[in-house]
């Protein structure tokens, strides 16, 4: 497995794996023009940035960091690919730590994020890596949030 900077000839494929996940595995019925980051994934996280996961050229993970404001990023489209999910290959924790990585880097203060509510292993993955849930009345004006039924997260980095 190796992770690496996602290209822009990787976009039909990304949006496949993504959509797959969210409309097949959660049942979210998105489709990708109600995504502005599966349209053009390279632009909207140029100040940010979006990592892959790959096995012989498959995506089997992603992950991306999305500039808010100079102290805020935000974690978007982290998925792993069903089967490849826990701790033997610790897909999502190698994704995560390298958007962590370029967080600090960036320095941010914080990181938010919004999930399911159905997604429950990720809201645990999300707590052991330090993220406490907040409230909708607590996230910034700028941020925009696709409300469908999700929990909001955040974690302080400083």
């Amino acid at each position: 497995m190796i992770i690496k900077k996602f290209e822009q000839n990787q976009q039909k494929k990304l949006t496949e794996f993504v959509l797959g996940i969210q409309n097949g595995e959660f049942g979210l019925d998105f489709k990708n023009d109600e995504q502005k980051d599966l349209l053009n994934t390279f632009e909207f996280y140029k100040d940010g940035g979006f990592w892959i996961a790959e096995i012989d050229n498959k995506i089997i993970g992603c992950i991306g960091l999305q500039k808010l404001n100079p102290k805020i990023g935000i974690l978007r489209k982290m998925f792993v690919q069903k089967e490849l999910r826990g701790k033997e290959l610790n897909i999502a924790q190698k994704l995560f730590e390298k958007l962590k990585d370029e967080a600090i880097n960036l320095a941010f203060e914080k990181i938010l994020l919004d999930t399911p509510s159905v997604a429950e292993a990720s809201h645990r993955f999300y707590q052991r890596n330090g993220f406490k849930e907040i409230g909708k009345d607590e996230i910034p004006e700028e941020y925009s949030f696709p409300d469908r039924n999700s929990k909001i997260f955040e974690l302080k980095l400083n």
